[in-house]
């Protein structure tokens, strides 16, 4: 399997792990120092944007479209657009984002684990 298709179908399970709320699926997939940049600027590490999916959010939907994926030996930085629907579970409300997400990936003893994650509105 090329790079390329490792890397899209680690995003979809990313994705996939996201909407099953599969909390210990998804951290195996993230680096330990990751940064996850929220669109309102908030910057999560790894335990606290893993506390958000376990008991702040659900992922009604999650889609990923445009991607482009360039690869740089064991890097690869993958730009793209977030469609999303998440309910907020404080409030049960549903909200609907559109984002671009940049995204740094790592091959780590040949596995692709995602290390940056920054979201930013569409122009």
């Amino acid at each position: 399997m090329s790079d390329i298709a490792e890397l899209e179908a680690a995003e979809n399970a990313r994705c996939n792990a996201l909407m099953n709320n599969d909390v210990d699926g998804l951290a195996a997939m993230l680096a330990d120092d990751l940064a996850h940049v929220h669109l309102n600027g908030n910057v999560d590490g790894k335990d606290a944007y893993l506390a958000g999916v376990r008991d702040r959010f659900r992922f009604l939907s999650v889609r990923r479209d445009n991607l482009q994926i360039r690869v740089i030996g064991d890097t690869a930085v993958m730009i793209g657009d977030l469609i999303q629907q998440t309910r907020t579970l404080e409030t049960n409300t549903d909200f609907d984002i559109k984002a671009v997400t940049t995204q740094v990936w790592a091959r780590q003893n040949g596995k692709w684990t995602l290390n940056t994650c920054h979201n930013a509105l569409p122009a």
